[in-house]
């Protein structure tokens, strides 16, 4: 339960609303939930009224007051949403930021490893499900428990002669009471829950196991395999839902006992008084039902919350601080390096140097590894052992923002942004060069209407080049940037790298371009090896 607790609060704390907002919301809310029960209190009051004093004179202050309240309602509820709402939204910005920038700094086989194409929709999914962080648990609970307290307040202070204050008290200690058994049932909700979610994913994961060779099991007739293998997991996973059923009854079961606990104790404890008193402290009482009603659904969201937030905590890895700067000797050295994928591995101890404004080429047969080695010399992989450098600054010290003004890889399969050519290369970017030019040097006529999607896959490795250019960096690296160009578009891009002064690293199998090059570094069974020209 303390975990559950620290979870909730860790994402509150990480939402940072602005005071103003957080006070309009929670104000919005509590005059909001005031003035239903003072409707529904007022309401009926005025019919006891009315009953005992004949006459329009008698009840037109209170009949007033009720219609001022039901006039007001719609909008007071709007506002309270529109609050809640605005309150929520800021949130979600601000938790959409915090998970960009934790699977921003993701290394590539980290990517790998989830193998799932809609984990970032999944993430975003979870961000909207911490709305109702806001939403429904903080601000109409908020808003319900002071609706509570105001109502014990209205028995104790301004019934006849204050002769009603032991049956607020004792109305009041029943509520909290309440209160407190819905927040105490939290904790085996939240873990009836976990298990729910345990067990649905285990039956889901058997279903995909089983998936691809059901049918041929089903045609050797041995359908009973299929069933002996999915009694278990469907088996715990019915007990599971069973259990979390169980659980809800339960604290469903909270409200109507702890309001009829404070009609009795109402009951038993009211003084004789005048029927339209008795009738507002009963609805002030009764009015219980709505105010824990309002806090049990808060918590469900909360548990919903909990499982969210604890799904995007499951992303969240401590990155160490990056702050050197770039160094003055831009020599990319790798030192030592092992590199694994799996069980594989791609680089044993390997080592080179790429002096500034040498052209180095890394050949091998595909399937060796030559990208993942090219990804972690650009910083965007991890290494297993060694360690690679810049001139003798490690790479992984140099400040991110830093080594991306300097450094630039152009994979082999370009997914950049959708929207304009000309966008997609000056996005994100601070462009030294003229990319015009650049663009014409390539042999590419990019008119300011041409749609990125609407360009080959030879023109979209061309832009690609530019877009990596623009910055000017000291340092570029390709992944077989030139497989889908021609011999003329090739001699094209290496005159235009010949002419930006700077080091070139390319992963590659074109002739043209390791002819190139003055250092081959083959990756051969794990091994870099130089060769000579």
């Amino acid at each position: 339960m303390t975990d559950d607790l620290r979870r909730l609060r860790r994402w509150l704390a990480r939402s940072r609303p602005p005071r103003r907002a957080l006070a309009r919301a929670l104000l919005a809310s509590t005059i909001a939930t005031t003035t239903a029960v003072g409707l529904f209190v007022g309401a009926v009051g005025l019919l006891v009224e009315s009953a005992s004093r004949p006459g329009l004179r008698a009840v037109a202050g209170l009949l007033i007051v009720i219609e001022l309240f039901a006039f007001l309602r719609s909008p007071i509820k709007f506002n309270e949403r529109m609050s809640a709402h605005q309150l929520g939204f800021a949130a979600v910005t601000r938790w959409r930021r915090w998970l960009v920038s934790i699977v921003g700094h993701w290394p590539m086989r980290r990517w790998r490893a989830y193998a799932s194409g809609d984990l970032l929709e999944r993430a975003l999914r979870d961000t909207d499900e911490l709305q109702d962080l806001w939403l429904r648990f903080v601000v109409p609970s908020f808003g319900a428990i002071v609706t509570l307290v105001v109502g014990d307040a209205v028995i104790a202070v301004l019934s006849p002669g204050g002769r009603w204050l032991g049956a607020a008290g004792a109305i009041a200690v029943i509520q909290t009471l309440g209160v407190l058994g819905l927040v105490a049932d939290l904790a085996p909700r939240v873990a009836a829950d976990r298990d729910l979610r345990r067990q649905r994913g285990a039956f889901r994961a058997t279903l995909v196991e089983l998936g691809t060779a059901g049918p041929e099991i089903i045609l050797i007739g041995a359908r009973g395999y299929l069933d002996d293998r999915l009694r278990g997991p469907r088996l715990e996973l019915a007990r599971a839902e069973d259990r979390a059923q169980r659980r809800a009854i339960r604290s469903s079961l909270v409200v109507p006992v702890t309001t009829a606990l404070a009609l009795s104790a109402l009951y038993l404890s009211a003084p004789a008084s005048a029927p339209v008193w008795t009738v507002v402290a009963t609805l002030l009482a009764l009015s219980t039902a709505e105010g824990l009603g309002a806090v049990r659904v808060g918590l469900e969201s909360a548990i919903a919350v909990i499982a969210a937030a604890e799904r995007l905590e499951e992303l969240e890895e401590p990155t160490a601080t990056r702050s050197a700067p770039w160094p003055q000797d831009s020599s990319v050295v790798a030192d030592r390096v092992t590199i694994r994928e799996g069980d594989r591995l791609l680089v044993d101890q390997g080592s080179f140097v790429a002096r500034p404004g040498q052209r180095v080429a890394i050949t091998g047969p595909s399937g060796t590894g030559k990208s993942t080695l090219l990804s972690a010399l650009a910083g965007l992989d991890d290494v297993d052992g060694g360690v690679i450098c810049i001139g003798a600054t490690p790479l992984r010290d140099i400040a991110e923002p830093t080594l991306r003004a300097h450094l630039a890889y152009v994979p082999s399969d370009v997914g950049l942004l959708r929207g304009y050519a000309h966008d997609v290369v000056n996005l994100g970017r601070t462009v030294s060069r003229s990319v015009e030019r650049d663009l014409a040097a390539l042999g590419l006529d990019i008119e300011p209407t041409t749609r990125w999607i609407d360009v080959s896959r030879g023109e979209a490795q061309r832009i690609a080049i530019v877009r990596a250019l623009a910055i000017g960096p000291s340092i570029v690296m390709l992944d077989e940037a030139t497989s889908g160009l021609g011999r003329e578009e090739t001699v094209a891009v290496l005159r235009l790298l010949d002419d930006a002064h700077v080091t070139v690293i390319a992963a590659t199998h074109d002739p043209h371009v390791i002819a190139w090059c003055d250092q081959v570094v083959a990756l051969l069974d794990g091994a870099l090896v130089t060769l000579s020209r």
